[in-house]
């Protein structure tokens, strides 16, 4: 799909990540020292930033958005939609975005859903809130991002546990004078390569869905922790995500010699790194920014722009921006966009008070 939408700014990017940022270093004594360091040597991630047991997406969201509140004073009753894009709700029901409503102080007016989406989420999210821009349906909306999918990781699966991590980002998106131009793919075929198997309806929890198993190259989880099949979703990356970015290149009709920024969802250094050689740009137009934070699922790409903006700004890499996302559906999605007048923070901590 292509869509090429009018009228809609980007207008303000912040970040909370968790306190704790775990130092895979820790794991030595159990995975080895050289198991470890590979890993970490390929993915690039050397700490992962992880939530505590009582710390929700919600709470990292809510942190996000009251920062974008407090930076740009903004009252809350000026916000008329708000999404929330996870893959790790508070609750099965209700949704996570009716629970921020309140917490948020937003207006009973206000058009609130969750989209349950990960590694493309804000590139889905975006999407979906410039259509209610575009529409008149709305004239502020919130979107926010996030998740802490670490407490689906089981701790005997070095594969993820070496490398997802938690983190949550609030954007604002409004009526404006810019243009985004979207392509957006889906393939349900290859579903089953990112999914976490039992509790939902086809696969309820249940006694036999808790029960740890050695599954392939010894890690060890249940049918209740996320599974990927790194080789399967590699595959797809490399085969799928260069020709989406090239497609819209020409649909922008930019060269990209003239793109200051390409930002690709961050879920290792050597997947990334790939791709840039895949469309054979510099290095500079490509950064990396998960060495303290791991692959934080849907909140990769705006923490990347949280962690790297002032740089960015510097360089002024934001005049002409595409951004990629890319994993669990399967789903692959770029935007190409000016943020050169968006306001971007630095990250925050959240903490249990």
């Amino acid at each position: 799909m292509k869509v090429k939408l009018t009228g809609v700014s980007l207008e303000a990017i912040a970040s909370c990540y968790p306190s704790n940022c775990f130092d895979n270093a820790k794991l030595f004594d159990i995975y080895g020292e050289q198991e470890v360091i590979k890993i970490s040597n390929i993915t690039g991630i050397k700490k992962v930033r992880i939530a505590d047991k009582s710390t929700c997406t919600s709470d990292l969201c809510e942190k996000a958005a009251q920062k974008l509140f407090d930076e740009l004073h903004i009252n809350p009753s000026e916000i008329d939609g708000i999404i929330l894009v996870t893959q790790t709700p508070d609750y099965i029901l209700p949704p996570t975005s009716i629970i921020l409503q309140q917490k948020l102080g937003l207006s009973k007016d206000v058009v609130a859903f969750d989209i349950n989406y990960g590694c493309s989420g804000f590139i889905y999210g975006l999407f979906q809130s410039s259509l209610l821009i575009q529409s008149g349906s709305c004239n502020k909306v919130l979107l926010l991002v996030g998740d802490v999918l670490s407490k689906y990781v089981n701790p005997d699966d070095k594969a993820l546990r070496l490398v997802i991590g938690d983190a949550a980002s609030a954007a604002l998106i409004v009526k404006g004078e810019r243009t985004m131009t979207f392509n957006i793919k889906s393939d349900g075929s290859g579903s089953n390569h990112l999914i976490i198997p039992a509790g939902g309806c086809r696969f309820p929890l249940s006694p036999e869905t808790s029960i740890v198993k050695e599954r392939e190259n010894g890690n060890l989880r249940s049918d209740e922790n996320l599974f990927m099949d790194g080789m399967e979703v590699l595959k797809f990356v490399l085969s799928e995500v260069p020709p989406i970015i090239e497609d819209l290149l020409q649909t922008l009709n930019w060269e990209k010699k003239d793109v200051g920024l390409f930002g690709m969802h961050q879920s290792n250094e050597f997947m990334v790194d790939y791709i840039r050689r895949r469309l054979k740009i510099s290095k500079d137009s490509v950064p990396i920014a998960l060495q303290e934070t791991g692959n934080t699922s849907s909140a990769t790409i705006p923490l990347m722009l949280s962690i790297k903006h002032k740089m960015l700004e510097e360089e002024n890499r934001l005049k002409k921006v595409v951004l990629c996302g890319f994993g669990v559906g399967l789903s692959w999605g770029a935007v190409g966009l000016d943020l050169s007048k968006c306001k971007i923070f630095d990250p925050i901590e959240y903490s249990v008070s």
